[in-house]
């Protein structure tokens, strides 16, 4: 278990059209953040994904792909080495393959509810661009174990649904433009007494 006294552990969800938001706001993170994050991109099961490579060219922190189980560290962006989903359990985060019978992909659901589980209110759940409904389940998950949920503001969402499914069915902390989440991030993380 991820203790309150521990550092922060955020789970960024995207689908369709989350890319460029996403890298605007991984790039401008500050190398030594003290928090870990983790990324759940839509694609499709089992195939590779590149979202590490496109990332690292871009970023100052520093980003791992997940291919088994890896070490949760502040500093540090976790990433599907294919199109599996994550889970976090205690200081872990792990790869877990989706079912052949999970026709609709909730793979951010099932992180943001293992997060909420493990990190309570040291949990940031955020949600850019897609064309589903993933993350509303694991939103309220995660509200209610203490932690907040940021939604990227659909006027700036190339594929807004994701976002406007949260705002009409659920009350996020805070919606906001992609530059203004990067700062958001940055400014909860350091708050006086947000980690060890």
């Amino acid at each position: 278990m991820i203790n309150e006294s521990d550092f922060y552990v955020i789970a960024i969800g995207c689908s369709a059209g989350g890319l460029e938001p996403l890298v605007e706001i991984i790039s401008q993170l500050p190398k030594d953040l003290p928090a870990a994050i983790i990324v759940m991109h839509h694609i499709l099961r089992n195939v590779e994904s590149n979202l590490a490579h496109i990332l690292e060219r871009r970023a100052d922190i520093k980003v791992v792909a997940v291919e088994t189980t890896e070490y949760l560290e502040p500093g540090t962006v976790y990433v599907p080495a294919y199109g599996h989903q994550l889970k976090v359990r205690d200081r872990l985060v792990m790869i877990e393959e989706r079912s052949p019978e999970d026709i609709v992909n909730h793979s951010i659901d099932v992180l943001f509810h293992s997060l909420a589980e493990h990190a309570k209110e040291k949990s940031i759940g955020i949600i850019l661009s897609g064309s589903g409904t993933d993350g509303l389940s694991g939103a309220y998950a995660i509200e209610k174990a203490g932690g907040i949920v940021i939604v990227q503001d659909p006027e700036t969402a190339a594929f807004p649904r994701m976002p406007h499914t949260l705002i009409a069915n659920d009350h996020p902390d805070y919606v906001l433009k992609p530059g203004d989440i990067r700062r958001k991030i940055v400014e909860k993380v350091r708050e006086p007494g947000s980690s060890s």
